[in-house]
């Protein structure tokens, strides 16, 4: 009786929210999670996108095949190793009719990323809970991630944002990792380029929506006596962002320099990009991105004389603890599902449903055989 109530209780936990004056926790979004790979693309997808591409006259399988595998690492100006091969990246687009954000999605998927998902412990497809996003390191996978339908409409949306009345491990994102993005699955003689991280694995990112307000922002006039503030509120409004936030003032800063310089936008600022307009940049202005990759990667308030960025610091803002655990595995053991005895009652079973016999007939067979080859033995 007690197993069994232990058993119950196993699969039907019972749990405890106390209520306080608090925001309860089914109030506040799920936070951001964002997942970038730090390889290149494994090599079963590459061999797909090879496969459906269509190589120039003048260029090799094995000029293709390097392109394929590093063409999303060249896609940012801050890899100066694709400078040797923009003309090759030119033509390969261009034979194929393809654009340089459209052939770096082909390569990044995020499926490939995922063996498995669940969202409140079901199991859920995993292309339904992450979308593709665009990151300084690249094209990524977020989850609960709204930043991109913010910009679409114009002004902030906490709409459709996945919440959790539950706390623990088997409540709210539990994901499976592809093991395939844990280690390089080339060759020595494969591996042309050493990436500047000189890592494997994923990047993982919890990006935070919720505000907290924050006090010490605040100056007192010395003339009129009034408190002036010295941050940035919501009244405080930025070019391509809908809301003000500390990144997004220096994202926007980014934004500026690089039109400026280039006249173009780089394939992260695809969403921004799309919203107003703008062009993205092409193979052919990556020329431009890499004379100035210094000047147009904003991360603090500059002066230059043709340019200016001023932010302040942000009049809310919000912190995350972050706890991660980790388990070593030192031994696998093999639970069999079914044993040699499991076997023989199955066998017998089915010789007993479709033959009419069973294991005894077969003894009984045996049995007769013997009787035959004795009473001729006798009879001898």
């Amino acid at each position: 009786m007690l197993h069994k109530f232990w058993e119950h209780y196993n699969a039907n936990p019972i749990r405890s929210i106390v209520k306080s004056f608090h925001v309860p926790i089914f109030m506040a979004p799920f936070p951001a999670l964002t997942i970038c790979p730090l390889i290149p693309p494994p090599v079963a997808r590459r061999n797909v996108v090879f496969a459906s591409l269509r190589l120039p006259n003048n260029m090799s399988y094995t000029t293709g095949r390097f392109l394929v595998r590093y063409g999303p690492a060249f896609a940012n100006e801050n890899a100066p190793g694709g400078k040797d091969h923009i003309d090759n990246f030119k033509l390969l687009l261009k034979t194929n009719n393809l654009s340089l954000t459209d052939f770096i999605k082909a390569l990044r998927p995020c499926e490939d990323i995922f063996e498995s998902c669940a969202w409140q412990d079901v199991d859920t497809n995993c292309s339904e809970l992450f979308k593709v996003s665009y990151t300084f390191a690249g094209i990524c996978c977020s989850f609960n991630y709204y930043l991109e339908e913010s910009i679409k409409i114009g002004r902030a949306t906490k709409v459709d944002l996945l919440t959790t009345p539950f706390y623990g491990p088997r409540t709210g994102l539990q994901i499976v990792l592809n093991r395939s993005f844990l280690i390089e699955d080339d060759d020595m003689d494969e591996k042309y380029i050493k990436s500047s991280t000189n890592s494997v694995g994923l990047v993982t990112s919890v990006n935070p929506i919720i505000n907290k307000k924050l006090s010490g922002y605040y100056h007192r006039d010395s003339t009129s006596g009034e408190l002036i503030q010295n941050c940035a509120d919501e009244k405080t409004k930025l070019d391509y962002f809908p809301t003000y936030g500390y990144s997004n003032c220096f994202t926007s800063c980014s934004i500026k320099a690089v039109l400026q310089a280039c006249g173009c936008l780089p394939l992260y600022y695809t969403p921004i990009a799309e919203k107003h307009s703008l062009r993205l940049c092409e193979w052919e202005d990556f020329q431009c991105l890499y004379a100035n990759a210094d000047n147009i990667r904003i991360i603090q308030n500059v002066v230059r004389n043709n340019f200016t960025c001023d932010c302040f610091t942000p009049c809310q803002s919000v912190q995350y603890e972050l706890q991660t655990s980790r388990l070593l595995l030192n031994e696998m053991d093999t639970i069999p599902i079914a044993d040699e005895l499991y076997l023989l009652a199955s066998l017998g079973g089915i010789f007993s449903l479709f033959l009419g016999c069973s294991f005894i007939s077969v003894l009984e067979i045996f049995y007769f055989i013997v009787l035959f080859l004795r009473s001729k033995f006798k009879s001898k």
